[in-house]
């Protein structure tokens, strides 16, 4: 039984948001298109109900809300609720849904999961499937742990739909960034079905609190003009990798991703939606499933799609939830670091920096 549950107001879910958008190793996606869809929201909605995972019972049940596409075309496009189609289209086919979860820490996807669960009158879980952005749909806890992404449904914003069963997530990955591109590039996903058990085992724990605490550290520092970029690196006990400004980004979006790589003061971070590596002298100093995140030297944290060249920003490095960081975890971000030009092992940041 669900023994506690914590009432999240339109600040508290700005707070989460803010948070989350730093914490999202530059993707997750923006969360400009989310405080839109948030000021909707609650015309309707007095608040969000969340709980812990250990406050939901064995029997009980959860999915996956989210969005899937590029950060980029988001922003342009803005956000209409896709997820909510895809997450009725799933009661369809798998009955009634307890909980709702989002599959990473972002500005835009930590918002999705809070969005379906405000409106469809669920309860939301207190964490998610990586503690940080992932652009890709294996590289969670819950694919580590046995959980596969069936039935991965999607869907756009006239309710156009798509169920699919791949026999992994890595198929998943392949077969709903497919249909995304027909949709677009963006597309509303309901995925993971869960029994409340695996939630517990799989969950990376406390993360919506987490970056509700984030959010309220940078807004209180912004506001008593304390230097924004040492509270947060004193709280999460981060690393400085870099600071100072942007003087090159380069973009492409293709296969439903944005592919990139961001110049800063003598570092280069290479991304694939989400940061994936650090490069300083041509040595990496901060790699995936570690966290390279961007805040402006003002206080406002960016995702790759939000930064622009002549930004004035600090590049900050975080160690992974322990769930997240370990070897099983780390090969399955190896083809892209492949691509990238790093065919090393996962080296954690406190022995790079």
């Amino acid at each position: 039984m669900v023994t506690k549950m914590k009432k999240l107001f339109k600040k508290d879910i700005e707070n989460i948001l803010m948070g989350a958008t730093f914490l999202g190793a530059g993707g997750g996606g923006s969360q400009l298109p989310a405080l839109k869809s948030l000021d909707e929201m609650m015309k309707s909605v007095d608040f969000v109900e969340m709980v812990s995972a250990e406050e939901v019972s064995d029997s009980s049940n959860a999915i996956v809300s989210a969005g899937m596409g590029s950060p980029e075309v988001l922003l342009k496009s803005g956000w209409h609720g896709e997820q909510i189609y895809a997450f009725e289209k799933a009661e369809e086919l798998l009955g009634k849904i307890d909980f709702v979860v989002a599959v990473e820490t972002g500005g835009f996807n930590s918002f999705t999961a809070i969005q379906t669960a405000g409106i469809k009158h669920k309860k939301l879980i207190d964490g998610d499937g990586a503690g940080r952005a992932i652009p890709e749909l294996e590289q969670t806890t819950f694919y580590k742990y046995g959980i596969n992404a069936v039935p991965l449904i999607l869907a756009d914003n006239q309710g156009n739909s798509a169920i699919l069963y791949p026999k992994d997530a890595y198929m998943g990955e392949q077969m709903g960034r497919a249909i995304t591109t027909v949709f677009n590039m963006t597309a509303g996903i309901a995925t993971y079905f869960m029994s409340g058990k695996q939630l517990k085992q799989s969950i990376v724990p406390g993360t919506m609190t987490t970056n509700e605490m984030i959010g309220k550290i940078i807004k209180e520092s912004v506001e008593s003009k304390k230097d924004v970029v040492e509270a947060i690196l004193s709280t999460i006990d981060g690393y400085l990798l870099a600071k100072g400004k942007i003087k090159k980004k380069t973009v492409e979006v293709k296969g439903g991703f944005d592919f990139g790589r961001i110049y800063v003061d003598d570092v280069i971070v290479d991304f694939k939606n989400e940061n994936m590596i650090a490069w300083k002298n041509n040595k990496p100093i901060a790699m995936v499933p570690d966290s390279i995140c961007w805040i402006t030297t003002d206080g406002i944290p960016l995702t790759n799609a939000d930064i622009k060249e002549g930004m004035e920003v600090a590049v900050i490095g975080k160690k992974a939830h322990p769930k997240f960081r370990d070897e099983k975890v780390y090969s399955m971000f190896t083809h892209i670091l492949e691509s990238i030009g790093y065919t090393g092992e996962f080296k954690p940041i406190e022995e790079l920096v």
